[in-house]
């Protein structure tokens, strides 16, 4: 059957594969893939070493299960068969394994997901009020679409509906734009680090605005000092109005350069 199938045989006589074993067997396409992967199975094993006889009563459970990956299982069968198993017990032990296996991948890929939800939760509870309000306002938006579909609107006003809910979106998406713009750079940090990432890139621009108003502080207070001597200076030397300063560097305060 896998033959006929497979080269299209069944063209000979029908259209489809499907008529081809109801009129042929009388059996549904169904019936006659189970056929097709059982003989597959069987004869994977019976190639392996392993007698047909024991193992042509493979359930069609056990053949779902071994065809995920039959060279393996049926060398794994035919080293159990090596080390005193009977076929059927090996068999069944192999088809066990696989089983197992398929139902901790599936479980771990269910903690998996489970754990990438928790984040998502804890990460949405985080964000700025406005994303929460912006991601409120879309799901709103969505779910009067999805009502006004079976509302019994008029084209004319589905159009209207839609061009509403077109409106709303880019509205949110000029508010996520300008979010984006301003937290931008703590968004950066906060992937990297979490939110210790950006208070500690928040500390270290406060320190450094404290150094710089220390720093121009006291150029400031010294600016003030030095202007002040000078202006002593200028006043022991006569002088009572700065239009008519003329800095003397000759003078003895400029070390005689004259």
């Amino acid at each position: 059957m896998a033959e006929i199938r497979d080269a299209k045989l069944y063209r000979a006589s029908h259209d489809t594969f499907e008529d081809y074993s109801k009129a042929r067997w009388d059996i549904g396409r169904s019936r006659a893939y189970e056929l097709i992967d059982q003989a597959t199975v069987v004869k994977a094993i019976t190639d392996a070493g392993v007698n047909l006889s024991a193992v042509a009563d493979i359930s069609k459970r056990d053949v779902r299960e071994l065809k995920k990956d039959l060279p393996a299982a049926a060398k794994q069968i035919k080293d159990k068969i090596k080390k005193g198993a009977a076929p059927t017990e090996a068999t069944a032990a192999v088809v066990a394994q696989m089983t197992a296996k398929k139902d901790q991948a599936k479980a771990d890929k269910k903690a998996q997901q489970a754990e990438f939800d928790r984040q998502r939760d804890e990460n949405r509870a985080k964000l700025p009020d406005a994303v929460k309000q912006s991601d409120a306002a879309k799901d709103a938006a969505i779910a009067a679409a999805k009502a006004t579909q079976v509302s019994g609107l008029t084209d004319a006003e589905r159009v209207q509906e839609l061009e509403e809910t077109v409106r709303i979106l880019e509205g949110d998406i000029e508010k996520l734009k300008a979010e984006n713009a301003k937290f931008g750079d703590m968004k950066v940090l906060f992937d990297q680090g979490g939110f210790e990432a950006v208070i500690a890139a928040k500390d270290e621009q406060i320190r450094v605005l404290n150094t710089r108003v220390s720093s121009e502080s006291a150029d400031k207070a010294s600016w003030a000092k030095s202007a002040g001597y000078w202006k002593a200076q200028a006043e022991k030397l006569g002088y009572t109005s700065q239009d008519d300063i003329v800095i003397p560097l000759d003078g003895a305060y400029f070390g005689g350069v004259a």
